[in-house]
């Protein structure tokens, strides 16, 4: 986060920077304005930042320090600020937080920016980079349901289509949710399909524990003979699973961990989720592929040109 000291060194407030705009209008300077910006709103969208940062109401002294710029400073665009619904100010504890201005912000901005509309941009892109098929998925009430098919490689004969209810243990989609959603909200799944296949719950523990190690589901023949699929979640801001992004090749192990485009896969689902914002709960003991190795996120930028010879 850029300190305010180093957007504005003077400790002008926001009604002094718009009469000192106001007063140097020209159609020269108007030009030059454009380009530059207004300093005291870079400042303000600092402040704003460090109030997101705390996650609870803070005194001023520790937003101060926070964005390196004196109590006395802070305090006046704190003013203004709360004047305008950016932020707040408890009547009781004198503490500041978001405003009711900031709340309907990130309202409207969710409402234009849906991760399940974007992961399915990350789908195409992953399918075509690493020349395979796939499709993503969202949870229903029997398991994953798929919502969205891309092809990007050799055809797959499969009759997975749109609709098609996955199965949760023995498909790469189905063991993502597994790892990552909460063990209450998928038992009566898990329950059905160990009948079915005879697993006892340490079996269940140790698929999962090996999913969450390794930071994807990886699965080779299970579903479709001869093909290799890998899959992850994405997640909303609120830390629940939004969908899964699957992908699937006909070329055996080509998504096993060590393999290029596992390590691509991972490192492109890391970076939309840290573009989107959102993060696995803590407490549901989740995954996500960007709290895998370092190894990982490392190699991926220089693999990517080996996954496109390997092809």
């Amino acid at each position: 986060m850029p300190r305010a000291n180093d957007l504005l060194t003077d400790p002008v407030d926001l009604d002094e920077a718009a009469l000192s705009d106001a007063s140097n209008e020209s159609g020269a300077s108007d030009a030059a304005d454009t380009r530059k910006g207004i300093q005291s709103v870079e400042v303000s969208g600092v402040i704003i930042s460090a109030l997101c940062d705390f996650k609870f109401p803070v005194a001023l002294k520790d937003l101060a320090a926070a964005v390196d710029m004196s109590p006395a400073k802070v305090h006046r665009y704190l003013a203004s600020l709360v004047r305008i619904g950016l932020a707040w100010q408890d009547d009781q504890t004198g503490l500041y937080g978001l405003g009711p201005m900031a709340l309907r912000m990130g309202v409207s901005a969710i409402e234009r920016n849906d991760v399940v509309m974007r992961a399915g941009r990350l789908l195409r892109k992953l399918a075509i980079e690493l020349r395979s098929s796939g499709h993503l998925a969202i949870w229903g009430e029997r398991g994953p349901v798929l919502i969205r098919t891309e092809h990007g490689g050799p055809p797959i004969i499969s009759t997975m289509g749109l609709g098609t209810v996955m199965p949760l243990l023995r498909s790469a989609t189905g063991q993502a949710f597994l790892a990552s959603m909460p063990r209450s909200a998928i038992e009566h799944v898990i329950h059905a399909e160990q009948d079915i296949l005879h697993w006892d719950d340490a079996t269940v523990d140790q698929l999962i524990a090996n999913t969450r190690a390794r930071g994807a589901a990886v699965i080779e023949g299970d579903i479709v003979p001869g093909l290799s699929a890998i899959s992850a979640p994405v997640y909303n801001l609120d830390g629940a699973v939004a969908c899964c992004v699957t992908l699937m090749n006909p070329k055996a192990d080509y998504f096993q961990p060590g393999h290029p485009a596992f390590d691509v896969f991972l490192r492109e689902i890391s970076d939309f989720t840290q573009s989107w914002g959102g993060a696995p709960r803590a407490d549901d003991g989740a995954f996500d592929a960007a709290d895998v190795s370092q190894d990982s996120a490392i190699k991926a930028s220089s693999v990517k040109a080996s996954a496109v010879k390997d092809r």
